[in-house]
């Protein structure tokens, strides 16, 4: 079973008709145990009965009685596993809600706009697998896995014996050219009942349950072998790893990534691993070592979703990195909020000062990738260009750019 599928979901709003649309729209995209609640304090009520811990709340600022901004304060101190804000005032009071929702130490996700973006929606809840603590204490806690868990769990086991996971890569293209310059591989499961899953029907499950590191290195073993098979007809593109700050915190991680990867005959130049600002927030130090290790190779280092955590400029200093990847979340909105568009200028900015390539995520429409040239953004992905695709896909689509010669 999806792990969408498993998760407890609360919406709290005082309108029918935002609780009636959200339900529909998480439904849409794999959710079915979700609850409602009308206000602050039924929310709040909902969460402290439920036996079983709620993991997602989709809460609105705007209600009687008790609202969202205290529903935030009383919520974040009972364990929720991720919180996802909306509102309909402007972009000023979203983001002011959203430090303040960090500030309580809230599990926040994201806050979003209305008229609902389904899209925007997915995107925050796939941010769970950076957040989730719910399925860690079942997990590893005295009580044990439920059993729902744990046949997820030996499914998921099974499914990489099998190689049922594999990767599609996503084109980073120049947003000035459109010529492409790199793929991002992402991981997708050939499930043999369900079709093709994204990752955030799995990827969570898997970092709490130890079975990240070798999905990585499954991904990696696929990409290298792409990456030669690629030259020999023709295209020559760096190919990007996502590597969870867990797999980092692993002494002989790099160690372990360059065998998978000499075992492929790729060249390390090749691959550019792409970690979180997330990964030193506990242990810095073996990440430095990992990643400096890596780099040393001939691999990149790109910092995704820059601008999401709370990295200092010290530890960028630090960190022998390639690439800033800007995140979705702020590309979205630069046409529609001045200061959305001052923060991208200023992560563009402090890239080019840095000399580090920056990628934007997420770009959905010409208007954004022509302001982006406009600030000096070098490379971008998003459903613009193309959405991931296999390896005989993309050897295709770059056929039909004119970007290889048959």
């Amino acid at each position: 079973m999806p792990l969408l599928g498993l998760m407890r979901v609360l919406i709290v709003a005082e309108r029918r008709d935002y609780r009636m649309r959200l339900h529909r729209m998480l439904t849409k995209i794999g959710c079915l145990r979700i609850e409602e609640a009308c206000d602050g304090q039924e929310g709040l009520n909902a969460l402290q009965n439920s036996t079983l811990g709620t993991d997602l709340v989709v809460c609105n600022l705007d209600m009687g009685g008790m609202d969202g901004l205290e529903f935030i304060r009383h919520a974040s101190r009972l364990g929720v596993g991720g919180l996802i804000l909306f509102s309909k005032h402007d972009d000023a009071v979203r983001s002011s809600a959203e430090w303040m929702a960090r500030a309580y130490k809230a599990p926040l996700l994201g806050v979003l706009g209305v008229p609902f973006d389904r899209l925007a929606l997915t995107d925050l809840i796939a941010r769970l697998h950076g957040n989730y603590t719910v399925y860690s204490d079942v997990i590893g806690g005295s009580g044990g896995a439920d059993n729902t868990n744990r046949q997820a769990i030996e499914e998921i086991r099974e499914a990489l014996d099998q190689r049922q996971f594999v990767a599609h890569y996503q084109p980073k293209v120049s947003l000035a050219t459109g010529q492409m310059l790199g793929v991002e591989a992402l991981a997708r499961w050939e499930h043999p009942e369900l079709g093709l899953l994204a990752p955030i029907h799995f990827v969570n499950l898997m970092e709490v349950s130890g079975l990240i590191e070798p999905l990585t290195h499954l991904l990696l073993e696929q990409a290298g072998h792409d990456a030669v098979l690629w030259a020999k007809r023709g295209l020559h593109v760096p190919i990007a790893i996502n590597v969870s700050p867990l797999t980092l915190e692993r002494p002989d991680c790099a160690r372990q990534l360059l065998a998978t990867l000499a075992v492929t005959g790729a060249q390390p130049s090749r691959i550019t691993f792409e970690i979180t600002e997330k990964a030193f927030a506990r242990d810095a130090t073996t990440v430095l070592e990992n990643v400096l290790r890596l780099r040393m190779k001939g691999c990149g280092i790109a910092v995704d979703d820059f601008g999401t955590g709370y990295s200092s400029l010290q530890q960028l200093n630090r960190t022998p990195i390639t690439e800033l990847k800007l995140d979705r979340s702020f590309v979205r909105r630069i046409m529609s909020t001045s200061k959305a568009l001052s923060i991208v200028e200023s992560m563009i900015d402090l890239a080019t000062k840095l000399k580090l390539k920056t990628v934007a995520e997420g770009i959905d429409s010409e208007q954004q990738r022509v302001r982006l040239v406009e600030l000096g953004c070098d490379m971008g992905q998003g459903y613009l260009f193309a959405k991931a695709m296999a390896g005989e896909q993309l050897l295709a689509w770059s056929r039909s750019r004119s970007e290889v010669t048959a």
